[in-house]
């Protein structure tokens, strides 16, 4: 493909291993949480004492990479490699703690049913609590390397980030604004913080992902440090003979064949398309690679061992 190129996978992920934290996003259903696994294997692989930490509320991140369940407490699941479920009560406790200087205090104030409840109403309180839970673990915490926080789906995502921002422009100057300002630091410099937006290869899904990392980069800040294109099919330039067996055993085959040709096709064309019109949208030119569709999906560590390995170029 002339216009379409995508990057080496092996060159994003060197380049994202040089940051603290990486935030992953994506719409519902585009594969994010098995992005950051993947993503977080493969810093791992390079040395990097990562955490994986993410909102959703099933297990799943813990089943793909072999263990049961999803806790609210970092568990090591392979060398350097740390997964947690962010609790947003939990985080209020724990971020409430650091900023207090003491968690004792904090567990006091924020564990007061009356102020628990007042809490509850204070809009955006949970996803700056989050946020800033993320953001100490991979700035000023002394744990990890990087912290890859897989985060709100897109549709939300410029509003949860943006939360610092609103604070230092809204609240008194106190430590919740301090805070707030390192927040914003961190998210504004490229060295330290990125986004890895993934999306299907389809025209209109990675029209709305350079439009978000163009929010991104105008209104929080924060620089994109790849787009993933996920669940991507093998596109192969060749046609099926003429004469195709329509009846009998092999036609279920055949016709399943040709479906697979033409969705590969499509994709092809889609993608094409993408990379063609972003200058005129004045989309600009970002790191971006594809993951092949499984179609097994990415259940198992043997799972994303076969996944990086392909990836890799390698067998696996």
């Amino acid at each position: 493909m002339a216009g379409y190129a995508p990057t080496a996978p092996k060159a994003v992920f060197d380049a994202l291993a040089d940051r603290k934290l990486l935030v992953v996003s994506g719409k519902g259903g585009v594969g994010r949480t098995s992005v950051a696994a993947l993503v977080g294997l493969e810093l791992a692989a390079r040395g990097r004492r990562t955490l994986v930490a993410t909102t959703g509320h099933d297990d799943r991140l813990a089943w793909m990479l072999g263990e049961s369940k999803l806790h609210d407490e970092a568990k090591e699941v392979a060398p350097r490699l740390w997964i947690q479920r962010l609790v947003p009560k939990t985080c209020i406790r724990e971020y409430g703690g650091i900023m207090m200087r003491s968690q004792r205090l904090a567990n006091m104030v924020f564990g007061n049913r009356v102020i628990e409840r007042m809490l509850g109403a204070v809009p955006g309180l949970d996803d700056y609590a989050v946020l800033g839970k993320s953001w100490h673990e991979a700035a000023r915490g002394e744990d990890y390397d990087t912290v890859i926080f897989d985060g709100p789906a897109s549709g939300h995502l410029v509003l949860n980030l943006g939360v610092p921002r609103t604070i230092v422009e809204t609240a008194p100057r106190g430590i919740l604004v301090d805070e707030a300002i390192s927040v914003v630091e961190t998210l504004r410099n490229p060295a330290h913080a990125a986004a890895v937006l993934v999306g299907l290869p389809e025209l209109w899904p990675l029209t709305e992902l350079d439009e978000l990392a163009q929010a991104l980069r105008e209104d929080v800040g924060l620089a994109t440090g790849a787009v993933v294109v996920n669940k991507a099919w093998p596109r192969v330039d060749a046609e099926l003979p003429s004469a195709r067996f329509e009846t009998g055993s092999d036609a279920a085959a055949w016709h399943g064949l040709g479906r697979a040709l033409g969705r590969g096709r499509a994709e092809s064309e889609a993608l094409e398309s993408w990379s063609a019109e972003r200058p005129r949208r004045g989309g600009e030119e970002l790191p971006q690679f594809e993951i092949p569709f499984v179609a097994q999906g990415l259940e198992s560590m043997p799972d994303f061992r076969a996944l990086r390995a392909t990836l890799a170029g390698g067998a696996a």
